[in-house]
C-alpha cells in the first residue's frame, strides 16, 4: 500500500501509526493535518435543531425552530457519451441542482415574508369585527369596541335574528332612531332604536375597529425573496459521540408557492427554496457546505 506519492519514509510511518491505532481511538477533530486521511465517521441524525435565515446582507432575519422535518434534495444531470454500436464511453455530468424543503410547527412571520416578498408593518390596523348582541329594556345595545368609519355611517350592517339564530329584518343607521332605522353613538358605542325592536331582541352587528397590530400585505407585483441559510442538527457515531452537523446554504431562492390548510387538523408551515451558485456576488460556486464538529469542541486556535 502506498499512501503519499514517491515518500515510502513516510508511508512506512504512517503505516506504523496504523497498526496502533484503531479508529475509535482517532479524533479526528485533534488529528490537525491528518484529518484529510480518514472519512469523518458515519453519523446518525439524531435531531434536527434549527433553520436561521440571514438577508444577503447578513442582517438575521427569523429562525424556524419547530421543525417537523427538512429535506436537502440533490439533482445532477448525466449524458452519455457514446461509440461505435452505442457502447458507453463515458457520461457528460452537469447543471447540478439543490432543493430545500420543510416544514414548521408554528406560523413563520420571516417565513411570510420571504415567501411573499413583502414585509410586516406595525401600527393602527383597520380589522373586520362582528357580534351578537341582545337589545335591552330601553332599545338601546352597545358595541363592545368602537365602531369607526365615515360619520353617521360607522355600522357596516346590523340585522335582527330569529329565535333559530338566523339574519332577518336590516336595519339601516341614521342620524335618529325610526321604524327600520338605528342611530349609533361613536363615544358611547351606543346603539338606539325604536319600539319596533323590542327587549331581548337578539342583533347582529357588522362594524370596523382600529387595534394595534402587525400586517403583511401580499403584494401582486411583489415576489418571494432570497436568503442565506443555516440548518443546524445534532448527531451521533455507532461509539456514541455526540456532534454537531450544520449544513449552510448560501444563497436559497424561496418559492412563492405554498399552502396554509386551516381546519381540524394543526396549521402547519411548509416551504421549498433553491439553493443558487454565486453567493457573494459571484464569489462562491458553493450550493451548500456541511461542517461536523464536535459538540463541546472548543475554540480552535
Amino acid at each position: 500500500m502506498q499512501l503519499v506519492d514517491g515518500d515510502k519514509a513516510l508511508d512506512a510511518l504512517i503505516i506504523s501509526a496504523l497498526d496502533v491505532l484503531t479508529l475509535k481511538d482517532i479524533d479526528p477533530f485533534k488529528l490537525g493535518g491528518m484529518f484529510t486521511m480518514f472519512n469523518i465517521a458515519d453519523l446518525m441524525i439524531t435531531s434536527l435543531e434549527t433553520i436561521t435565515s440571514f438577508k444577503l446582507d447578513g442582517t438575521p432575519w427569523f429562525i424556524l425552530d419547530e421543525l417537523h422535518d427538512a429535506t436537502i434534495a440533490n439533482t445532477q444531470e448525466k449524458e452519455d457519451l457514446t461509440g461505435k454500436g452505442g457502447r458507453k464511453l463515458g457520461t457528460l455530468k452537469r447543471n447540478k441542482a439543490v432543493t430545500i424543503s420543510g416544514t414548521n410547527g408554528l406560523v413563520s412571520g420571516g417565513l411570510l415574508e420571504v415567501q411573499t416578498g413583502g414585509e410586516f408593518k406595525s401600527g393602527n390596523v383597520a380589522v373586520s369585527f362582528s357580534e351578537t348582541l341582545v337589545v335591552n329594556a330601553s332599545n338601546k345595545a352597545t358595541t363592545s369596541y368602537k365602531a369607526v368609519g365615515t360619520a353617521g355611517a360607522e355600522i357596516e350592517a346590523l340585522y335582527t335574528k330569529t329565535t333559530d339564530g338566523r339574519a332577518d329584518k336590516k336595519l339601516e343607521q341614521d342620524s335618529a332612531a325610526a321604524a327600520g332605522k338605528f342611530a349609533y353613538d361613536p363615544a358611547t358605542k351606543e346603539l338606539t332604536f325604536t319600539t319596533d325592536v323590542t327587549d331581548g331582541t337578539e342583533i347582529i352587528v357588522f362594524y370596523t375597529r382600529n387595534v394595534a397590530g402587525d400586517v403583511l400585505h401580499n403584494n401582486a407585483d411583489k415576489f418571494s425573496g432570497k436568503a442565506r441559510l443555516i440548518i443546524d442538527a445534532f448527531a451521533e457515531d455507532k461509539c456514541s459521540n455526540v456532534y454537531r452537523v450544520q449544513i449552510e446554504v448560501p444563497k436559497a431562492d424561496f418559492s412563492g408557492d405554498f399552502d396554509l390548510a386551516f381546519g381540524e387538523n394543526q396549521t402547519v408551515h411548509a416551504f421549498e427554496a433553491s439553493a443558487l451558485a454565486g453567493a457573494g456576488c459571484g464569489k462562491s460556486g458553493y450550493l451548500w457546505n456541511y461542517t461536523v464538529f464536535g459538540a463541546n469542541a472548543e475554540d480552535a486556535a
